[in-house]
């Protein structure tokens, strides 16, 4: 074997050592993915869940892992089920720990609000880890794209696009963000009785902290999953008809579970939600004046003719307007 020969194999070898390297570390991936999938079925009993799939091959090499799951039927007992003839998961070979589950097939959910149903033209959620052993959640983003929700009771609702997150706080690991925008919501199956403006939500947006017990990590499998301790809501805004109306506020959970906080409703063109309050047979005739004069003085109050705030407080579950009760939480 001459000089030359050599010097040609070991370059050879050289060249093709990164692929076998990244081979095997891909066929040794995919055979852990297909291993966790199939025994997540087990894994969710420890959560309280029942869970039935057929796993198929991974796919994808060299670029991605892709394994499909058929014929899914995920649930509680005797409270919530969810059935899908199929879903796929995703993650770049590159970035195994960010995972992107395809859910564009429909869905059937049974709860407690009876069966519903759903589909989208595009539905997906993308999670990241963070690359540790507890596996923690640093962000999950939802997107939705022509989403329509259809119950057995024949009403019907349609999303024209949802955009969710959750990101995790790098100096609290019990702590997230979640934020969310929606777009073309359209309730008309749901509010009846009302001119079609008030049926379409054109934009509703949410922006909250949230603080849980512990944060969500792969402990949660024989923990539970954590619960929820302190929220802040930095603002809640939606149309209806021609107002705006924005939510803030902050809440707390004692050591009995009571849920104790302020919540501040502000009403951008009130006027026009009592004139169809009025319309719809909410507000009782010999009531009209002196509701009316109520609002107007708390809009006064805020130096605007147009805009109201109303402050409520809640405290052992209970909700109240100054002296005035309005109910009890769940």
């Amino acid at each position: 074997m001459t000089i030359l020969t050599k010097t040609i194999r070991r370059t050879a070898f050289l060249f093709a050592l990164p692929f076998l390297i990244w081979s095997g570390y891909w066929a040794a991936s995919a055979q852990a993915i297909t291993k966790g999938v199939s025994l997540a079925s087990e894994d969710t009993q420890f959560l309280g869940l029942s869970a039935q799939f057929e796993v198929a091959s991974v796919t994808g090499y060299p670029q991605r892992f892709t394994v499909g799951l058929s014929d899914i039927e995920i649930g509680t007992e005797n409270s919530f089920i969810w059935k899908t003839q199929g879903v796929s998961l995703e993650a770049k070979s590159y970035l195994p720990n960010e995972i992107t589950l395809e859910l564009s097939e429909p869905h059937r959910i049974s709860g407690s609000l009876g069966e519903l149903d759903i589909d989208a033209a595009h539905a997906e959620i993308t999670a990241l880890f963070q690359p540790n052993w507890r596996l923690a959640l640093g962000n999950i983003s939802l997107s939705f794209n022509d989403l329509k929700i259809a119950s057995a009771n024949q009403w019907g609702a349609s999303i024209g696009t949802v955009l969710a997150s959750v990101k995790s706080f790098p100096d609290n690991s019990n702590a997230y963000q979640l934020s969310a925008e929606l777009e073309n919501l359209n309730l008309s199956d749901v509010i009846v009785g009302v001119p079609a403006k008030y049926q379409t939500i054109q934009n509703l947006s949410l922006l909250s902290e949230i603080l849980l017990t512990r944060p969500l990590d792969r402990l949660i499998i024989g923990n539970g999953v954590p619960t929820l301790q302190r929220l802040l809501l930095q603002k809640a805004q939606f149309d209806f008809g021609t107002s705006l109306i924005s939510v803030d506020g902050e809440f707390a959970y004692d050591k009995n579970r009571a849920l104790n906080g302020i919540l501040n409703v502000t009403v951008q063109d009130w006027k026009s939600l009592f004139n169809l309050a009025k319309d719809v047979g909410y507000i009782e005739p010999n009531l009209e004046n002196f509701f009316a004069m109520i609002l107007a003085d708390l809009a006064a109050q805020e130096g605007s003719d147009d805009t109201l705030t109303i402050p409520l407080n809640i405290q052992n579950n209970k909700i109240s307007y100054g002296a005035l009760n309005l109910g009890i939480l769940p």
